[in-house]
């Protein structure tokens, strides 16, 4: 069967069932609780039966990280149709199980640590390459499937919106200027540094901390009748640093790689999933992948 169907043949493991059936004028109605132990796969086999489907993977997903794999397989039919056979019909739901764990391997992992969640992808805020709590709890479940799945390893690829990141980035640069103004201020005044997403900016401080991050900028101002810069109101300013803020192609790679590398980070150092397992790929961006619309995420992809 496994070479005819698999493709490999079968080095090692160990194979227990539990089957409960039970026949009412001709219909069935059967449970079969499948358990394979190290099963360990063998030479490839030649077979026009075969799944065309990456089997190694499928098997993956479903071995546990005591190498054990406990899946359910109910079963129904007729007893009195001629064409009916309980063997085909096993065969015919574990072959259906290994397509769906190769095909759709993120719904699988889901369904079975994520309460049904697609677990394939987290959302960040436009402009933003810092982890949401929705995307946390994406996140732990991933982190609880890879630990139980010793066998995977993680793809990650930093996405941008080149529609919504652009102006959204700008808007965050904005705001890390003046934030970072007011965190100099407090370090100057003998208060311990901190980063600059602890920073609290009030309402009645951002015109200060604003006109000082505007006059660090080494942009050409507006001067006044007597050649000294001009003094400009909020929106002035903001309007121009908002003007000299790049935000193209390579700062958007950039962001694309940053909230890659924040997923990374938070899987390794909340989810405790060993760096080594998991490998960094180019950042996109573009409008729409294979069809896809894209967006400000981070995909991931099983190996």
């Amino acid at each position: 069967y496994s070479g005819k169907y698999v493709g490999y043949a079968i080095e090692k493991g160990k194979l227990s069932v539990d089957i409960h059936y039970h026949v009412e004028k001709g219909e069935l109605s059967a449970e079969n609780n499948v358990f394979l132990d190290q099963l360990t796969l063998g030479e490839k086999v030649e077979s026009p039966d075969a799944l065309s489907i990456p089997v190694k993977l499928a098997l993956a997903l479903l071995k546990n990280q005591r190498g054990e794999i406990d899946v359910h397989l109910p079963v129904s039919g007729s007893l009195n149709d001629p064409q009916f056979s309980i063997g085909a019909v096993i065969v015919k739901v574990i072959l259906n199980l290994l397509t769906r764990a190769a095909t759709a391997p993120f719904a699988l992992l889901g369904s079975l640590f994520g309460e049904g969640e697609e677990l394939s992808e987290v959302d960040f805020l436009p402009g933003h390459a810092q982890i949401a709590p929705d995307a946390e709890k994406r996140l732990q479940a991933l982190s609880k499937a890879l630990t139980d799945r010793p066998a995977l390893e993680l793809e990650i690829t930093g996405t941008t919106d080149p529609e919504h990141d652009p102006e959204a980035f700008k808007r965050t640069m904005l705001e890390r200027k003046v934030k970072a103004q007011k965190l100099l201020a407090s370090v100057k005044k003998g208060a311990e540094a901190s980063s600059l997403e602890d920073v609290e900016l009030k309402p009645e401080e951002y015109e200060k901390y604003l006109t000082l991050a505007y006059k660090e900028e080494k942009f050409a101002k507006p001067k006044n009748v007597v050649g000294l810069a001009k003094s400009l109101s909020v929106p002035e300013m903001e309007q121009l640093m908002l003007a000299n803020i790049n935000a193209g192609d390579s700062e958007m790679r950039d962001l694309g790689e940053r909230r890659a590398v924040a997923a990374r980070d938070w899987l390794v150092e909340q989810g405790g999933v060993p760096v080594d397992r998991m490998f960094m790929l180019e950042p996109k961006v573009e409008a729409e992948v294979n069809g896809k619309k894209s967006g400000s995420r981070v995909e991931f992809s099983l190996r």
